[in-house]
């Protein structure tokens, strides 16, 4: 039932400058609510679920249908009234000229609604005035909120369960293969790399890859292949740089050239020993740190290769691990005494002429796998501390925000679901991404594309009830 329809004048530019220059349409609707329940005693939890489900699958629906109806007949109304020229001519009368029906995926449910077109009698020209009005695209089948709540929840659980979710919690229920395509459709996962992200101040990229399940080839499994780069800034706001599947890491780096990607200097790449990774970013960064966490670890695999037993190969990775921790101080670079920096860069030369020794040492031992896999880390394991020397910044020892990155995409692509193809995957990694690094900058980005800019209020007021038993 239509209560009241009317413009409210106060909005209108000429009385309120500041206002944009659209004249405001306020409505107002009144509904019926019938509910009967027996008089010999009834479940209160019943009648949550029946208030519960009467406005989840029904009402809101309907009363969105409605609320959008309305807007379409008040502004049909306006054109009509001649207060509204067309466009194209600026002076001709717009006349209705049939319309379409179309139905719209919300998070609310599947609404019908019908668009009715305009007209020029002087130059034909036409549109759909509601279409401009609420900024929907003519093709548009499903709104952006509703593909933002699909987005999400897929990317934390399959498909199947995605969907299924959503039915119960009195969303929308569609097909799985509707929101695997839809997945494979969205843009959201794109990840710009630009000056204006990564800023004009050094940067710390970390970068690793990991393995998932790929759809079978020929009846046969396929390991796919994930890599996953990640920025942090000198205040330590982290951000996505990229997803690639079935990429190698040379690739990458023909990539960035292609799209001119710079990093300012005093840059630094953390990441563990993976061939050819740290090889492909030195062209964008000044130091190259071995992540030490996994130089440690990754000693225990190169002793056991060479035969050395587990209670030997346990002490001296506790004594790297003490070698290698050579701490910076947390203040300001500016105040540091001389004295100490050439202290600290003492201890990082003795160190290094320490870990020389460990490599003769396990060379005599016949460890000689081991043996190459420190001599290969040594050269980088202290680049945290050179650059700490050259361009007073802090940096970290090891891939720690990184590795949380892939044990995030590793729970998603391995744990939960397999048999991605490269697109899906990468599609997904690339969300998972963005969500997980900066969950803000996510929010902000999607409610640009939902234009939420505080142009809609809606309130709920004036509540009353009426009843034949009430007067007794």
């Amino acid at each position: 039932i239509f209560d009241k329809v009317h413009l409210n004048p106060y909005f209108d530019k000429e009385a309120n400058p500041n206002q944009n220059k659209e004249i405001q349409m306020q409505g107002k609707i009144s509904m019926d609510l019938v509910f009967c329940n027996s008089e010999d005693k009834f479940s209160f939890d019943e009648l949550v679920m029946k208030v519960a489900d009467a406005f989840e699958r029904k009402a809101i629906a309907e009363l969105l249908e409605l609320i959008v109806g309305l807007i379409q007949e008040v502004l049909l109304s306006r054109i009509f009234a001649g207060k509204t020229l067309c466009h194209e001519c600026g002076d001709g009368k717009l006349v209705l000229n049939g319309g379409y029906n179309r139905k719209i995926r919300t998070s609310l449910g599947e609404l019908s609604m019908r668009f009715k077109r305009v007209k020029c009698r002087g130059c034909g020209a036409g549109h759909v005035p509601l279409q401009k009005l609420i900024r929907f695209r003519h093709h548009q089948t499903k709104t952006n909120e509703l593909e933002k709540l699909v987005v999400e929840t897929i990317s934390e659980t399959s498909y199947r369960r995605g969907v299924a979710q959503l039915s119960r919690d009195g969303k929308i229920s569609i097909p799985y293969r509707t929101a695997n395509d839809w997945i494979l459709k969205t843009d959201c996962d794109e990840i710009q790399v630009s000056s204006e992200v990564i800023g004009s101040c050094p940067v710390e990229v970390m970068a690793d890859g990991t393995k998932f399940k790929g759809e079978g080839v020929n009846g046969k499994a396929r390991q796919g292949d994930l890599k996953a780069v990640i920025g942090i800034t000198h205040r330590g706001r982290v951000f996505p740089m990229g997803a690639w599947t079935g990429t190698p890491w040379s690739e990458i780096n023909r990539e960035w050239k292609e799209n001119k990607i710079t990093l300012p200097n005093g840059s630094i790449i953390i990441c563990d020993g993976e061939p050819g990774l740290a090889d492909s970013f030195a062209d964008y960064v000044d130091e190259q740190q071995r992540c030490q966490w996994h130089v440690k670890r990754d000693l225990y695999h190169a002793m056991h290769a060479d035969g050395a037993k587990k209670e030997e190969i346990k002490p001296l990775q506790d004594a790297l691990a003490v070698a290698m921790a050579i701490e910076l101080p947390a203040g300001d670079f500016q105040k540091v005494p001389e004295a100490d920096k050439d202290a600290i860069e003492e201890r990082m030369e003795n160190t290094e002429q320490a870990m020389l020794k460990f490599v003769s040492y396990l060379e005599g031992k016949g460890y000689s796998t081991a043996a190459t896999y420190i001599d290969n880390a040594r050269r980088s394991v202290f680049a945290y501390v050179r650059r700490w020397l050259k361009w007073g910044l802090i940096s970290h020892k090891a891939s720690t925000m990184v590795e949380r990155v892939m044990r995030e995409l590793a729970r998603r692509l391995k744990n939960i679901a397999y048999g991605w193809s490269d697109k899906g995957a990468k599609k997904v990694a690339g969300i998972i991404l963005k969500r997980f690094t900066n969950a803000k900058e996510w929010e902000k980005e999607w409610m640009q594309r939902m234009n939420v800019i505080g142009n809609v209020m809606v309130s709920v007021g004036n509540y009353k009830c009426s009843s034949q038993n009430f007067a007794h």
